[in-house]
């Protein structure tokens, strides 16, 4: 038995404009954020500060230490 077939959707279009046009104008008219160059530097001087502090943890724990061991044995 032959299913039924749903009727055929048919959209107008209700704009003259393609989206490809549209998006181009929308690429065109867009304002460039204003950047504080200074603020930049100071977060990734903090996220550097952050990071070199977790690895001095991390090199502190134990198991850290004892596999650091292990690599230097097996690169002997």
């Amino acid at each position: 038995m032959a299913a039924p077939s749903a009727p055929k959707v048919v959209l107008k279009s209700t704009t003259k404009m393609s989206l490809n046009e549209r998006f181009t104008n929308m690429l065109k008219n867009k304002q460039p954020m204003p950047v504080n160059i200074r603020a930049t530097m100071q977060q990734q001087q903090l996220a550097s500060a952050r990071n070199r502090r977790l690895a001095q943890q991390m090199e502190n724990r134990p198991s850290v230490q004892a596999a650091l061991k292990l690599k230097q044995v097996a690169a002997w």
